[in-house]
Formats: structure tokens, C-alpha cells, sequence
């Protein structure tokens, strides 16, 4: 007899899990299908942004956040600069980011989801949706070898990026949007005790400028996250070779630092971000694309991690309408939703990356920035999205203004 429910999600991450707490919260049966153990390692700077830190406070996970590592900002260097930047005191978003690694965070996330009563089954894989009249009605997962049938009234694919189940839907990014590519390291380093995502805006490769940024965040006491991150828009990206581009980034920190091959902790992790809203249309026939399966990476910072708990609950909200109402056509509001808070960000973020991708121009541009404290705090608020429905500050009007000419197409 094939398992049913309300809603089946597919893939255990951050916005699978978003979904999940959402829906069992208001009652529904949910069932999570992730196809690995928890926990596990994924490519990621393990920084949590306001955006990333208001979604966890609205799941009810504050008490748990307050005794995680808090950070106050951003400290950026370019050359032989640097400049603090503390993130804004809004009245939509709260005033710190936070730090906790991915291995941690998507088991406190889902166990969290899994208490409030969704069902989660751990090295299940969904390896085809299933169709009824032309309409997802669930997907065969295989757990311990078995195959079995899943059906609900509506599946989330929150899988993560491009993979064969979103395929099945019918499913692929549009290649022309930009994507990131990123690789990180754990290292001892006294720099873990600081309160500042440490963020470098000045990489080389061979000498050679890039458009790409490198971070330092300290994970722990005396533990720190080190990677960078690199734009497709580079012409010559595909030249490029991570490790040899991580070795070189490592190799630049101040010495004081101490994070060298000494004390390394892990190796290095890579992966590709795909960016910007990059998977369209989100809504099919009974089922629904949430973050990375999505392609909702915020394409001016490389964030996924906000934007995933914000598409699960987005998803999770227009899922309990259609399910009241008794009206599938309810989810289409979902894609409308995700338009009206995405849409023009997005498209400014594409252009805005596409810009940044000619290393002698961003160079020009970083240099312009770090002589203007102003300035960067603008570009701070852009680059983390933290537009606020009642800011009137030079930060706010700009921010606002920008969109407003992304709206315009060229």
C-alpha cells in the first residue's frame, strides 16, 4: 500500500524543512523525503544574515539562535584597507547575523520541523514523480534497497539544485543567468573569536584580479569557515581552478591569523550556485520549487540559506490555502508572491554581477567604495537585500530607487 499524505517534500535542507514546520504546524500530514543522513556537510560559509536569522526567529527557534555565534557585520578589506559596516538598526529585520555550520544547522532546522510533527525518512530518495491525469500526485522513493509510492495532494521539490527529480518535473535553469562557484575550509585561527563576517573584495588568481570575494567567518571559539566565491560572469571563469584559487586566497591573510595548511581541520569543499531565479516556471501541476531547486540564490552575495527558509514558507503558506480552499489554482499566488518580493532584486542583481564580472571594472569600483563609508553602507544594504518598509535613510531611498529602474527592462 503506497504511504499518503497531505504534502511530500523532497530533500530534508533548508527550504524542505521551512515547508515542513510550516505545514505541520497547522495540522497537515507532511512527510520529508532527504535522501542522505543528518548530519552533513554541504559547501557553504555557514553565515547567517538578518534575512537568514528573522526566518529562524519566526520558526520559533530564537532560544536556540541566542546561543549561537552572533556577528555584528561585515569588516571588508581591500589591499591595505579595511572598513567596519554593522548591519542597519531596521524596523523589518533584526540588527545581527549569526554563525552555525551547515552540518548543525539543517539537523536543528529539520528536527525542529520533524517535533512539530512532519514525518522525516533519511536515506530515502524520490527518483520519479508520479502523474495523474497530467497532475504530480507524489513520487517512488527507494529507501534500504525497496522501492516504494508516495502520493499526496501536493509535492515540494526542495531538493536542492539541478537535480534528475527536478528534471522529471520538466524542470532545467536557464544557462544564461549567472552562477557562482565556491570553496571552503575549516581552520584553528584566533580570528573565531571575533564578531565580524571578515569579507575580502580584492582575490587574485596568478596575480590577476577577479571578480570574486573571499571570507573569514568564525565559526566557533578558535574555529573559523575560509573560502571564496566566483561569478560565471568572469568571461574566463572556467580557467579557473578552485583549489589553486582557495591555496592563494589562504596564503594572503595576515599572518597573525594563523590559518594556514597547519591547521587546516577539513578539506576543501566546492560547488556551483545557480542564481538569481534561474528555474522557471516554480509551480506545475501539483507540486511546487522551493530555494536552491528554484535557483533562488540571491546573485549579488551568493546567499541561498534566507532565501530557502523564505521560499519554504512562502510555499508552505500558498499550500494551506489551496488545501482550505479546496482549490488547486490557490498555488499559482505562490509564483506571484515570489515575483513581487524577488523579481526586481533579482534583475537588478543579474545586471549588477554581469557589471562586476570585468575584474578592471569591479577593481575600479572596489576602489571608489573604500574610500567612502557612506557609499559602502549603501552597498551593504543592496548586497544583503535588507530593503525595510519604513526606511527613509539615504540607504533606503537608493536601495528603492534601483529597483524601481530594474523594474524597467532594457
Amino acid at each position: 500500500m503506497p504511504t499518503e499524505v497531505d504534502v511530500a517534500i523532497v530533500g530534508g535542507g533548508p527550504s524542505g524543512a521551512a515547508t515542513a514546520h510550516y505545514l505541520a504546524t497547522r495540522g497537515y500530514s507532511v512527510l520529508v523525503a532527504e535522501k542522505k543522513s543528518f548530519p552533513r556537510e554541504k559547501t557553504c560559509g555557514d553565515g547567517l544574515t538578518p534575512r537568514a536569522v528573522k526566518q529562524l526567529e519566526l520558526m520559533g527557534l530564537g532560544d536556540e539562535l541566542a546561543q549561537w555565534t552572533s556577528v555584528k557585520g561585515l569588516r571588508i578589506y581591500s589591499n591595505e584597507q579595511s572598513m567596519e559596516l554593522p548591519f542597519p538598526d531596521l524596523h523589518d529585520w533584526p540588527a545581527y547575523g549569526a554563525i552555525k555550520p551547515r552540518a548543525d544547522l539543517d539537523s536543528i532546522v529539520l528536527s525542529h520541523a520533524e517535533r512539530s510533527g512532519a514525518k522525516v525518512l533519511f536515506h530515502t530518495q524520490a527518483i520519479a514523480p508520479t502523474f495523474d491525469a497530467g497532475v504530480c500526485n507524489g513520487f517512488i522513493a527507494k529507501r534500504e534497497g525497496e522501492t516504494e509510492e508516495v502520493r499526496a495532494r501536493y509535492v515540494v521539490c526542495s531538493e536542492g539544485a539541478a537535480t534528475k527529480f527536478s528534471r522529471a518535473l520538466g524542470r532545467e535553469r536557464d544557462t544564461s543567468y549567472p552562477m557562482g562557484l565556491a570553496i571552503r575550509q575549516y581552520f584553528d585561527s584566533p580570528v573565531g573569536s571575533s564578531d565580524w563576517f571578515e569579507a575580502f573584495l580584492t582575490v587574485r588568481s596568478r596575480n590577476d584580479a577577479l571578480p570574486a570575494y573571499g571570507w573569514v567567518f568564525p565559526v566557533s571559539e578558535g574555529v573559523v569557515n575560509a573560502g571564496v566565491g566566483l561569478l560565471s560572469t568572469y568571461g574566463r571563469w572556467r580557467e579557473v581552478n578552485l583549489h589553486e584559487l582557495q591555496h592563494d586566497f589562504i596564503t594572503s591573510l595576515p599572518a597573525e591569523w594563523n590559518i594556514t595548511a597547519e591547521t587546516v581541520r577539513s578539506k576543501p569543499r566546492a560547488g556551483r550556485l545557480f542564481m538569481g531565479g534561474s528555474v522557471q516556471p516554480v509551480v506545475g501541476p501539483g507540486f511546487l520549487m522551493t530555494g536552491d531547486a528554484a535557483g533562488f540564490i540571491n546573485p549579488c552575495n551568493g546567499e541561498g540559506i534566507a532565501y530557502a527558509y523564505e521560499t519554504g514558507r512562502m510555499a508552505g503558506k500558498h499550500i494551506d490555502g489551496a488545501l482550505r480552499e479546496g482549490s488547486p489554482a490557490i498555488v499559482n499566488s505562490y509564483s506571484r508572491e515570489l515575483h513581487d518580493t524577488y523579481g526586481a532584486y533579482y534583475r537588478l542583481g543579474r545586471r549588477f554581477v554581469r557589471v562586476i564580472g570585468h575584474p578592471a571594472l569591479m577593481e575600479k569600483l572596489v576602489s571608489i567604495g573604500m574610500r567612502s563609508r557612506k557609499l559602502m553602507n549603501f552597498t551593504l544594504t543592496l548586497l544583503a537585500n535588507l530593503e525595510d518598509s519604513k526606511g527613509k535613510t539615504y540607504d533606503q531611498v537608493a536601495f528603492k530607487f534601483m529597483k524601481k529602474l530594474a523594474e524597467i527592462k532594457p
